[in-house]
């Protein structure tokens, strides 16, 4: 028996469209149903009676699988404008009350996510313990939990947060000595993961490089992966890497069909031990509202990825040819890949593309509506060319990680 605790939620996102009920609670429940045969779950969640129904039909579906929830008004939604925007979220999470709605959950092996609507507090013998919160994360302790053996999975960002540090040390002290974790895995998105032991061992854990990036739910995947496979007795870095793998096939297909690392010849393993730090060109039109609103979009991702990033829009801005030009071209030279957006094919977003190729200068274009004709000379001088947002994002970081 797993038992796992966590939200369930809508989940919209605007492009690529995406409308399902999930939330990191049911994410979990389908990634463990498909890695196991014989698991039975026990889910522990707060439901509106809309999603009551629906949790009902997915019962129907699973007979492994059986819920216990506590009623609340309405079920939280997320909404995304794309898979590496922040979500608004509807009701606000600061109008909800989460004091009114508490869980008490005891079982043998437990997976436990923070929930935006309410708390929880467990009791287990085998705790995997994943906040969720990027802006209020809860330490372990603070939900008055215990367990045996307590892994910790959490982003680097939310460890941050907590621990109140940025520094490696100091968070494998906070979690690993202060709230008594036997395992630290500390997730860094396109970075891969670390996992920390009480005995002093650090792995890291590989990225893989998939054709198709859909990340929202991939940390979700991750932590139910892991902890699927540390329940079973597999070493924490092991059941680490089988997570990364698992969370890349979810990530290059949005479902929940997983195979054995190394299944899939499309996929490539990657170790980045630190940020890149060479500079990316963002090349791209910025004379209407949309035009801006995608070249700052695609500039604050590469930003919360750690990236340097150069962007005539925000770093010269509009100009005449004398004032602008030898600035730009600057920031060509002083950078190592020049990520485009190519839709309206701008005249100005070609030149510094073919100034690129000129120049050995790596480049990944981003178009959705282009045709092989118009983008003919891109393609025949082995640029990459994305029509997904937040693929052509990975990739510009796995680009630069590689070198």
């Amino acid at each position: 028996m797993i038992t796992v605790i966590g939200g369930t939620y809508n989940e919209y996102c605007f492009e690529p469209y995406w409308n399902e009920v999930f939330g990191s609670g049911l994410r979990g429940c389908n990634v463990i149903l498909s890695l196991s045969t014989n698991s039975q779950i026990e889910y522990h969640t707060f439901l509106d009676s809309r999603t009551v129904d629906h949790l009902n039909s997915f019962k129907q579906l699973y007979p492994r699988f059986d819920f216990k929830c506590k009623g609340i008004e309405i079920n939280p939604t997320f909404s995304y404008d794309h898979p590496l925007s922040s979500p608004r979220i509807f009701p606000r999470p600061d109008s909800i009350n989460r004091t009114a709605n508490h869980l008490d959950v005891t079982g043998e092996n437990v997976l436990c996510f923070g929930i935006l609507e309410g708390s929880a507090t467990i009791h287990g013998e085998n705790v995997v313990y994943d906040p969720q919160s990027p802006v209020n994360p809860i330490s372990f302790s603070q939900t008055k939990s215990s367990a045996n053996n307590l892994a910790i999975v959490i982003n680097l960002r939310e460890a941050e947060r907590i621990c109140k540090s940025s520094s490696m040390a100091d968070m494998k002290s906070f979690f690993l000595e202060k709230e008594k974790a036997n395992v630290l895995v500390l997730k860094m998105g396109p970075k891969g993961a670390l996992v920390s032991t009480k005995n002093g061992n650090d792995s890291v854990i590989p990225v893989y490089k998939t054709p198709y990036v859909w990340p929202i739910g991939s940390g979700d995947v991750f932590a139910s992966s892991f902890a699927y496979h540390w329940f079973d007795g597999m070493q924490p870095a092991l059941a680490a890497e089988r997570a990364s793998y698992s969370t890349a096939e979810y990530c290059s297909t949005r479902g929940f069909l997983f195979s054995e690392i190394g299944s899939n010849t499309d996929f490539q393993k990657l170790i980045v031990n630190k940020n890149p730090e060479h500079q990316i060109y963002l090349a791209g039109p910025f004379f209407t509202f949309a035009q801006r609103w995608l070249i700052d979009q695609i500039r604050n991702s590469l930003l919360e990825a750690g990236l340097k990033v150069f962007s005539p829009f925000h770093d010269v801005g509009h100009g005449l040819a004398k004032d602008v030009v030898e600035k730009d071209i600057i920031g060509l030279k002083n950078s190592k890949l020049v990520l485009a957006v190519l839709d309206g094919l701008d005249s100005g977003t070609l030149f510094e593309v073919g100034y690129a190729v000129a120049n050995n200068i790596s480049v990944i274009g981003f178009a959705q509506k282009e045709t092989s004709e118009g983008l003919k000379m891109v393609e025949g001088t082995n640029c990459t060319l994305e029509d997904d947002f937040a693929t052509a994002v990975y990739k510009a970081y796995w680009n630069l990680a590689e070198r």
